[in-house]
């Protein structure tokens, strides 16, 4: 898909048919065939239009000298369509193509940021500052998606309160790898905004500047709150481990204690029950009244070994 915008006269970003001087031009999901039109007939590398689609490709800051085009490419959080049990995130690389005359936005999928630089009537030829901007929203949904995730939690948390389950631990567990996603791609984030501090092929004015460095306040505490929230979430899964495996020590606890209970009454009526001379009488009617007693009392003797050494105290 492919879209046209330009600032009007009157300020409002609106879309147009033709590319012109000053315009914003985004792509979604071009074709291999969309892709080589518009890199001959813009003059823009093709590795530039190819590149922010691999959805495995680096953030990075590159200039290419002939066609005077400097490439951005950033990391930003989607919804991981793959997993329909629990809402959990990935990150996909959207590429800002910045040229003499304007600025192309392209992405393997709609990443619904140019609904918000419309509604804020950012000026379509000033280029630079409408690439900061782009950054700017793509750190702020960072922070946004994490305190989603954060509220996913709670919900998990309080629930695990009251009963654990096999679901509530996967749900842990996409958190986590939504995290490592965010906090991976964060950094290289970070980096890429460092770099435009010292690239000379952007032109940076006061107001440029001070917008970039909003970017990486918002960056870096987005980074922050991935490493917080990374750390509350390996506590909470460690305590339930721990927790898993004391209920677990509990039940074979219990399991042995009742074998135990079960086999000494077996000793007893076994030996009775052997084609041996024994010392009661098997013509005595109250035999097996005595044989119960031996049992029991062997019951009453190892529970009160047990006991004195601990073994009912949890």
């Amino acid at each position: 898909m492919l879209k046209i915008y330009k600032t009007d006269l009157n300020g409002k970003t609106i879309e147009i048919d033709t590319m012109e001087k000053g315009c914003w031009l985004s792509i979604t999901a071009p074709s291999r065939e969309t892709l080589n039109e518009i890199s001959s007939h813009y003059n823009i590398p093709i590795e530039f239009l190819e590149d922010p689609l691999d959805l495995e490709e680096n953030a990075r800051v590159e200039y290419d000298a002939e066609t005077d085009c400097t490439l951005i490419i950033n990391d930003f959080p989607i919804i991981d369509v793959n997993n329909k049990q629990f809402e959990s995130y990935i990150t996909i690389p959207v590429g800002i193509v910045i040229g003499k005359d304007y600025i192309v936005t392209i992405g393997s999928q709609s990443l619904h940021f140019e609904e918000q630089l419309i509604k804020r009537n950012i000026n379509t030829s000033m280029k630079t500052r409408m690439a900061l901007e782009i950054l700017f929203y793509i750190s702020s949904q960072f922070i946004a998606k994490l305190k989603l995730l954060n509220k996913q939690r709670l919900k998990i948390e309080s629930n695990l309160r009251n009963s654990l389950t096999n679901k509530q631990l996967y749900d842990l567990m996409e958190i986590e790898k939504s995290l490592v996603y965010f906090l991976t791609s964060l950094t290289a984030n970070a980096e890429v905004i460092n770099r435009l501090f010292r690239t000379s092929s952007i032109k940076l004015y006061e107001e440029d500047k001070s917008l970039l460095e909003d970017v990486r306040i918002e960056n870096n505490q987005a980074i922050g709150t991935s490493e917080l929230y990374t750390r509350i979430l390996n506590s909470i899964t460690g305590s339930y481990s721990s927790l898993i495996s004391n209920r677990l020590n509990k039940t074979m606890k219990t399991l042995t204690l009742i074998t135990v209970f079960l086999t000494l009454p077996t000793l007893v009526f076994s030996f009775f029950g052997m084609n041996v001379i024994l010392p009661i009488s098997d013509t005595d009617p109250k035999s097996y009244l005595y044989i119960i007693i031996i049992a029991l009392l062997s019951i009453l003797w190892i529970s009160f070994v047990l006991g004195r050494r601990g073994t009912f105290n949890d």
